[in-house]
């Protein structure tokens, strides 16, 4: 059955949620489905999505037409989903009167966007990166969607709660890998391409600059550590005082950004990796699945990663070194801690791989696939 992936989002582009919906694409075609990327027509790299991401196959695209002002604010970006969502019902209309039988499958790039879909008819999946209120919008997606696939379980709990007449069913599926990226890169030869001093501690901080990550606790871990180079990538140093409104130490470095396929050199080139979290942000604290922690688990480097529900949702002490989320000391600590060569990290690093083994972009749309099918065979047979 053909299946219509549809992203309100702005496609090839720089951001994260890019790049999960690209190797997604990517993964569904390999296992076999006769997938299409429907997007919004927007100003974008004229690259094609396989060769901006590196797809290993061509992902096939429509663009629908749509009111380029999502960058306008709330107002714009409100009336340019909305022209997005008729063009998007129109386009399924049509092709449902041609007798084509498909299945749709969305993500929640915003909070309304897909919900008129589920009044065509069509078998509708939707993707989940946080918890929905019963909004209008919701409310209309919840009484028709077939399935749900959420990235954590914190994110079903809550719609069971907040939707408890759905008949939708639920799946658990955290963000993935694509281990066919990883390459062996030695430290040494890693940091000669990148220009990075030999003779220096890296804890590497690679992501972009978004206020609910939690950045302002490097400048102060940076300064509690002297002898460590705190190295971010994915933003300039400009960027960076927008979000934190404080000096940044000299061993806090800013690379800027960084292509999708030499982030692999900066992992190589770094002593320990981190991942950050933010009690104040419920995003960060509660719903994320962040990729670049699965990336991480690949990278065969020690993890040090806030402790925060949606973090352990994916990772244990097994794994990584948590540190208590929004306390730069104890950030600081484990940072030390994490630099040391003990038995200890060297054991969390081979469970972090182990783990990272089990977590490809293939085995989630393997099982996603097999969620969707059975469940649209269940009710073709009711």
């Amino acid at each position: 059955m053909k299946i219509y992936y549809i992203a309100n989002a702005r496609m090839p582009t720089e951001k994260g949620h890019g790049i999960q919906i690209a190797k997604m694409c990517e993964a569904f075609i390999e296992k076999g489905a006769d997938l299409t990327l429907v997007v919004p027509r927007r100003a974008t790299d004229p690259r094609s999505v396989r060769e901006y991401y590196g797809l290993r196959v061509e992902v096939p695209l429509i663009r629908l037409p749509a009111i380029d002002r999502y960058t306008g604010g709330h107002i714009g970006y409100l009336v340019s989903s909305l022209s997005f969502m008729l063009s998007c019902m129109l386009f399924v209309w049509q092709r449902k009167r041609d007798g084509e039988e498909s299945i749709l499958y969305t993500v929640d790039t915003d909070a309304y966007s897909s919900s008129a879909l589920a009044l065509l008819g069509q078998p509708l999946f939707s993707e989940m990166h946080s918890a929905k209120t019963s909004t209008f919008a919701q409310r209309i997606l919840f009484k028709s969607v077939k399935g749900i696939i959420a990235i954590n379980s914190i994110i079903v709990s809550e719609l069971r709660q907040n939707f408890p007449r759905s008949r939708a069913h639920y799946i658990v599926e955290p963000n993935g890998i694509d281990l066919s990226e990883f390459t062996d890169i030695g430290k040494r030869d890693a940091r000669t391409r990148l220009g990075l001093p030999q003779d220096v501690s890296i804890v590497l901080y690679l992501g972009r600059f978004f206020d609910w990550k939690g950045l302002e606790i490097l400048p102060k871990a940076a300064i509690a550590t002297p002898s460590v180079r705190w190295q971010t990538v994915g933003g300039t140093e400009e960027d960076f005082k927008r979000l934190v409104h404080e000096p940044s130490p000299p061993n806090l470095y800013f690379a800027g950004g960084c292509s999708y396929s030499e982030r692999i050199v900066w992992f190589a080139a770094a002593d320990a990796l981190i991942v950050l979290g933010t009690v104040r942000d419920i995003q960060s604290y509660r719903y994320t699945s962040p990729m670049k922690l699965f990336e991480y688990l690949a990278a065969k480097r020690p993890i040090i990663a806030s402790n925060t529900p949606a973090i352990r949702e994916i990772v244990s002490e097994k794994e990584v070194l948590f540190y208590e989320p929004d306390n730069a000391h104890d950030l600081a600590r484990v940072a030390e801690l994490a630099l040391t060569q003990s038995s200890e990290s060297v054991s969390r690093v081979e469970a972090a791989k182990r783990l990272g083994d089990t977590s490809s972009w293939h085995a989630r749309a393997e099982r996603v696939l097999v969620f969707c099918t059975s469940n649209v065979e269940r009710t073709d047979n009711v």
